[in-house]
């Protein structure tokens, strides 16, 4: 209750308190407050204003290295007795051709040279580690029947020699008729490889022949023998 009071003269007052004495003057005063530290809160959260996400990294299967037929990947290289890691790739397309023997066609489209995860391999009569593999992709079109054996062939690459892994190549040799064409791809395993660019170029080996009642026929068989140089 507001005091009063009477001066000398008979006059009567009522005292008023100060503004800041009001009770309810401060009441509003932490409402509007309340309200400030809310609003603030609410813009801080705004999308413009929110942090970016971080995100993990994330490795690509596949990637360019410096050279453009060269990749490296992770992926299983899966043959027909065996399964490699692939660490890195080349590829290359020597288009070698020869019809120099008995007409039938000779064609090498691709060489594929893979480095590989370090791997124990069981070659038929001991186990030793393997680092490399090199596919030689061919396909044949002879004009009469013959006997063809790539996958019983060698391969010479970086002072390597290697036998054909007639396991994992593929089964497309052998007795080829006249007029048939076979593709298909032989594959070599290489002890070491340290690098798919060291290997610059290969020399294959590998025999031919056919059936023949002239005993003077000396084109009768044929060591093939050829040296590709990988490039693009």
């Amino acid at each position: 209750m507001a005091k009063k009071f009477t001066d000398k003269d008979g006059n009567t007052f009522v005292e008023v308190k100060p503004w800041y004495k009001k009770w309810w003057i401060w009441v509003i005063a932490v409402v509007i407050v309340i309200f400030a530290i809310g609003a603030f809160s609410s813009g801080s959260n705004d999308s413009s204003f929110t942090s970016p996400k971080t995100h993990k990294a994330t490795t690509s299967k596949t990637k360019n290295t410096n050279d453009s037929n060269t990749v490296s990947t992770g992926k299983k290289l899966s043959l027909s007795e065996d399964s490699f890691t692939i660490n890195k790739e080349a590829d290359y397309n020597p288009n070698y051709s020869d019809n120099s023997w008995a007409q039938t066609k000779v064609n090498i489209s691709k060489v594929r040279v893979i480095k590989i995860n370090t791997k124990k391999y069981y070659d038929g009569d001991k186990t030793y580690p393997v680092q490399g593999i090199i596919m030689v992709h061919f396909k044949v079109t002879p004009a009469r029947d013959i006997d063809f054996y790539p996958t019983q062939g060698t391969l010479v690459a970086n002072g390597q020699q290697v036998d054909a892994d007639s396991g994992n190549s593929d089964d497309f040799d052998g007795e080829i008729s006249k007029g048939a064409t076979q593709t298909g791809n032989v594959v070599f395993i290489l002890k070491k490889m340290t690098d798919v660019n060291t290997i610059k170029s290969i020399r294959l080996k590998w025999d031919a022949d056919y059936d023949t009642d002239n005993y003077d026929d000396d084109n009768s068989s044929k060591t093939y023998d050829i040296t590709m140089n990988l490039n693009n």
